[in-house]
């Protein structure tokens, strides 16, 4: 009998509450729980009974163990975590490191005397030969001694568009002859200060960490192992192909030395093992982190054999096996794992708000390394060449911002939301068209650029066929009897990923040209980092359309005429200004009429025309345009092909006239 009332209460299926979680909750359910299920064995519930102190540790327990799953759970989710630690893991999960610091950046104007020479044809120029050349990390400070430093070298012997040089005459003898000229240099500056550390590693350790003393680390400069050999920071440690810079010089590549006025610096891409991972922990201390393989593992070279990307062929049952054909773009050794070694570590610490500083405040020079050559000098030569160290000057004519102090929890949550959102890679034609203009000026001047996708090209034309973009009929070709205006691309492809991405850049006075087979060097280099592996890329030259306008108006009596007519010139001037032209931008003839309306004392306007300026009229684009023929409806057409308006000189290819009747 009693077996069976035991196995009969056992197989009774309990009502277990699940969404009551707080104490009271948990202590009322366990009191009914008792009450419905051991009627017979407890029946005190008063609150000075034994047993309700265990029912209510019962209900202690489980509103303790409710409180910290449900916490645990909302810390693992990035719009709802408060933990700085938490927080700044999920940021790394998403590709986002968070920094202890942000320095204040600025440039400051360098000035130095020079001796003055005659040239070849007798007149007074500085003498380059005491032009000072400074290696960059030069140390600076401001009038609260907060540092900064030169993040590139300064040569005084150089004048062009990435560094041009102001040279004026800082004194003359008695006869009117210059003895010294001023030359003026301006450089960047980032605040902060160049420290050195040494760590000794023994046996080799799998991911070896190196933590920075400092708290307020900002940048890791460089890092060295005993054999000089240099480690490379990446994002992470399956990255294996590293992007530096070199100078464009002839030891570099003498095809691309041409161009070093304009792309001062060539992209270079190679493959190492040596390489290491930055992180920062919740109280801002920075690590480094390296890999996990050995030298007798480098990961240089990637074999593709069927033992990397899967189980290997000799195992015939296992055929219905998928593989990963990820594993031939990345490292199973994540890099080496550093041995019986020495680092030199060089890193920038500093920044913050405390760095931000007014103009005219940064005159301190705390050190400086020159460069220059003195072989063959003698010693009056050598003593006017320390009296030239000895004259570097230098200010900051705008302040030094930017300064910041460490990220808090929500600025880190929302930086890191946002940067999820980009992925750092290149998909949309958007994305490669703000990767493109994001190329830093030292490997080349972006200008203009759009990007068509071959894929959505369905015109085919001929060699000989141009037309015009028809916007109220999307794209058609309206026109195709003219010839010879542009060169057509092959718009018939066999990869549908292929894109064209359509350049121009800038000479030293503003004006599109195209661009140079350096530029287009680095464009590529560049792209490689944030491209799709399946895409195709094609840089090609826009094409540039010259032209003039010429226009009339009438003016009211009482109106200055001629005030008007500038008036009307500069309005014109800056409706025609290149940084608002884009490629396949039509010419709106009613929207320049009206600008030209809006300016005091224009009565009406009388007439505008356009015309082609091409190499014919002189220093203008080789590419011929009919105006007449593209222009429907007061509005002028681009051709097809990829192509922009500009006026080229404003001051003497736009010009206006006031006319009476």
């Amino acid at each position: 009998m009693a077996d069976t009332i035991q196995k009969s209460f056992s197989t009774t299926k309990r009502d277990i509450k699940y969404l009551n979680r707080d104490f009271s909750s948990f202590k009322a359910d366990l009191i009914e729980y008792s009450k419905t299920y051991f009627p017979r064995t407890y029946k005190d519930f008063s609150e000075a009974s034994p047993g309700m102190m265990f029912i209510e540790m019962a209900a202690y327990i489980g509103d303790v163990l409710s409180y910290y799953t449900d916490y645990q759970f909302k810390e693992s989710l990035m719009p709802f975590a408060e933990e700085r630690k938490n927080v700044i893991a999920l940021a790394n999960y998403l590709g986002y490191k968070t920094k202890p610091t942000k320095s204040a950046t600025t440039s400051i104007d360098l000035y130095q005397l020079i001796p003055a020479i005659k040239d070849s044809s007798n007149n007074y120029i500085p003498d380059n030969t005491y032009a000072l050349k400074i290696r960059e990390y030069m140390e600076v400070s401001n009038e609260s001694g907060v540092s900064f430093i030169t993040t590139d070298p300064v040569d005084f012997s150089l004048d062009s568009k990435f560094s041009p040089r102001e040279t004026t005459v800082y004194s003359r003898d008695q006869y009117g002859i210059p003895q010294f000229f001023l030359i003026k240099k301006s450089a960047k500056v980032i605040a902060g200060k160049i420290t050195t550390a040494t760590f000794t590693v023994g046996d080799a350790v799998p991911y070896y960490k190196i933590s920075l003393t400092e708290d307020n680390v900002i940048d890791i400069i460089d890092v060295r192992d005993s054999d000089n050999n240099k480690w490379y920071e990446v994002d992470y440690l399956a990255q294996d192909l590293i992007f530096t810079e070199v100078d464009n010089t002839e030891f570099t590549n003498d095809s691309y030395v041409q161009y070093s006025s304009q792309v001062p610096k060539l992209i270079k891409s190679l493959r190492t093992s040596r390489k290491f991972v930055v992180n920062v922990t919740a109280n801002n201390t920075t690590y480094l982190e390296f890999g996990a393989g050995t030298d007798s593992t480098s990961d240089e070279v990637i074999y593709p054999t069927s033992e990397i990307v899967g189980i290997g062929l000799q195992n015939l049952s296992n055929l219905n096996l998928s593989y990963d054909s990820s594993k031939l773009l990345k490292s199973e050794t994540f890099g080496q794992a550093p041995s019986n070694t020495t680092f030199t570590i060089q890193y920038l610490v500093g920044g913050g708000i405390s760095s931000n500083s007014p103009s005219d405040t940064i005159k301190g020079i705390s050190s400086v390394t020159f460069l220059n050559e003195s072989t063959g000098f003698t010693p009056s030569q050598n003593s006017l060449l320390t009296t030239i160290k000895n004259s570097l000057r230098i200010t900051n004519p705008n302040p030094a911002v930017g300064g910041k102090n460490e990220e808090s929890v929500e600025e880190i949550r929302q930086n890191s939301l946002s940067n999820f959102t980009s992925q750092n890679r290149t998909v949309t034609i958007d994305d490669y068209i703000s990767r493109i203009y994001s190329l830093p000026p030292r490997f080349g001047s972006i200008g203009k650029v759009t990007v068509v996708s071959t894929s959505n090209l369905s015109i085919t034309t001929n060699q000989n066929q141009t037309g015009f973009v028809d916007y109220n009929n999307n794209i058609n070709l309206i026109d195709n009897s003219l010839e010879n205006n542009f060169r057509k691309v092959n718009l018939n492809t066999s990869n549908p990923f292929s894109l064209n991405l359509y350049v121009l850049s800038y000479n030293s006075n503003k004006n599109l040209t195209q661009i140079n087979d350096a530029l287009v060097y680095n464009l590529k280099q560049y792209l490689q980092k944030y491209k799709l592996i399946t895409d195709s890329i094609n840089v090609i030259d826009g094409y540039i359309i010259n032209f003039g306008v010429d226009f009339k108006i009438l003016v009211y009596n009482n109106f200055n005429k001629k005030e008007v007519l500038d008036q009307c010139l500069t309005k014109a001037k800056d409706f025609f200004n290149i940084d608002k032209w884009n490629f396949n931008q039509p010419i709106n003839i009613n929207q320049f009429e009206l600008e030209l309306a809006k300016v005091d004392g224009v009565q009406s306007v009388a007439e505008v025309k356009f015309k082609n300026l091409t190499q014919n009229d002189g220093d203008y684009s080789p590419h011929e345009y009919n105006f007449t023929e593209a222009t429907l409806n007061k509005i002028i057409y681009p051709s097809l092909d990829p192509s922009i308006f500009e006026v080229k000189y404003p001051n003497t290819d736009i010009q206006g006239r006031v006319v009476t009747f």
